[in-house]
């Protein structure tokens, strides 16, 4: 059903309302239940309304809870016509059928209530997650200006340094020309430093090995008297005297002293 057509038939059961005030009363809990085969009352009544519109007005109204209600808690068994008099009975199927009716719309507000629970939390999220975003846009425009701003006070101290006849640098370059400077003075302390023990000689205080004669192919020694001059000891130098002592031996006791 359109809006346009609900709007009709909200305004056609008001209609029904001013009508016949005690068949359509107004109040929630004045609902009472209607005879069966109402709908060709009302259109005797109203033959100039369209009998669909009608008929989608009753049913409107017959399937509002407090109707289904006073089907099932209402005073006594009667049901009544347009003009309030009591037409016929309620019967115990009739009853049972309303219940369910009423479990089954009962049923379908929990649903759409929790729908609309579930679309209202949704919706917070969503505009929270919308503030999230516009706060976070809002710091990197602030951000960006004022990295703007930086850039531009950077920019006006550089070209005063270029009035003044200064040639600035940038971080990067001052960086490399540090290093530069660095590694050309390491360069110059170890061209001028002195020589390390690595680059002299070798020599602890000993004196240099005499080179070992030459021998034949028996591997004789072919300077025999120079082997008899390192072998013969010093003359001027005295041998030491060897005493020599004479070892006791101890002969053990044979078995026949026993």
């Amino acid at each position: 059903m359109s809006k346009s057509d609900h709007r009709a038939i909200q305004s056609l059961h008001g209609r029904l309302q001013e009508r016949f005030p005690l068949a359509f009363p107004k109040h929630y809990d004045d609902l009472r239940p209607l005879k069966l085969g109402i709908l060709t009352d009302v259109i005797e009544q109203l033959p100039d309304v369209d009998p669909t519109a009608l008929r989608r007005a009753l049913a409107n109204h017959t399937s509002r809870d407090g109707y289904l209600l006073a089907l099932i808690h209402g005073r006594g068994d009667r049901r009544y016509d347009l003009n309030g008099q009591p037409t016929g009975i309620v019967t115990p199927e009739e009853r049972a059928e309303a219940q369910k009716r009423l479990d089954a719309s009962t049923k379908r507000g929990q649903d759409r209530a929790e729908r609309v629970r579930t679309h209202k939390e949704r919706e917070e999220k969503r505009r929270q997650q919308r503030e999230i975003e516009r706060k976070n846009r809002e710091a990197k425009a602030a951000r960006k200006a004022e990295h703007e701003r930086v850039q531009q006070e950077i920019a006006a101290r550089k070209a005063a340094l270029i009035a003044q006849g200064i040639t600035p640098e940038s971080r990067s370059e001052r960086k490399r020309r540090l290093a530069r400077e660095a590694a050309e003075r390491a360069a110059r302390r170890h061209q001028q430093a002195p020589k390390s023990g690595a680059d002299r000689p070798m020599n602890h205080g000993f004196a240099k090995p005499t080179p070992r004669p030459p021998r034949d192919a028996t591997g004789q020694d072919q300077h025999p008297e120079r082997l008899m001059e390192r072998a013969e000891p010093a003359l001027d130098k005295p041998m030491p005297q060897v005493v020599f002592r004479k070892k006791r031996r101890v002969v053990p006791p044979s078995g026949d002293e026993k």
